[in-house]
């Protein structure tokens, strides 16, 4: 079974690198694909986003990173992939993710594969961590010449320099 873990990863944190690995040890293979979508303004560009992930994956072979745009229906199709992976922290994940996963089915019906959704729960540790938590604290932290020790608990070193690099820029202006 091959599987795609569809999201923005700005920034990819532990929690996201989690729910990869578990969901690709049950795959043959698994696509963690990068939404390029052009009405956000994300902090990190699509291309920054896929560097930091094919390097944290780097050593793991059933992982591929790629980018898409649009439905990822049309995306997953296009690929020959039936499966979604998706990561709950809590039950607002699940409230906010089961109308996407309904609806991607719905739409998937007339495709070879139609779409199922597989969710994976956060470990602990990692359920209280997301993106747009990650760069509020950071922007304060870095903007502000403090311990950073939280937020590289929360992302792998290649976010962390990232990261610093980002709101330390932003600084000196």
């Amino acid at each position: 079974m091959i599987a795609i873990y569809p999201g923005s990863f700005d920034p990819v944190t532990n929690g996201h690198i989690n729910i990869a690995r578990r969901s690709a040890a049950i795959m043959e293979r698994l696509i963690v694909a990068v939404l390029d979508n052009p009405h956000k303004t994300p902090l990190f560009s699509v291309d920054e986003r896929v560097a930091m992930l094919r390097e944290v994956f780097c050593n793991d072979s059933n992982i591929e990173v790629d980018v898409f745009s649009g439905l990822l229906v049309s995306y997953a199709g296009m690929k020959g992939i039936n499966a979604i992976v998706r990561g709950l922290r809590g039950p607002d994940d699940l409230q906010n993710e089961l109308p996407y996963a309904i609806w991607n089915r719905q739409l998937s019906l007339g495709l070879a594969k139609p779409l199922e959704t597989m969710y994976f729960t956060a470990e602990p540790a990692f359920a209280h961590i997301s993106g747009s938590i990650v760069k509020e604290v950071a922007a304060h932290i870095y903007q502000g010449g403090l311990d950073d020790k939280i937020i590289s608990q929360a992302v792998p070193a290649v976010v962390l320099t990232a990261l610093k690099d980002k709101y330390s820029a932003s600084r000196m202006q």
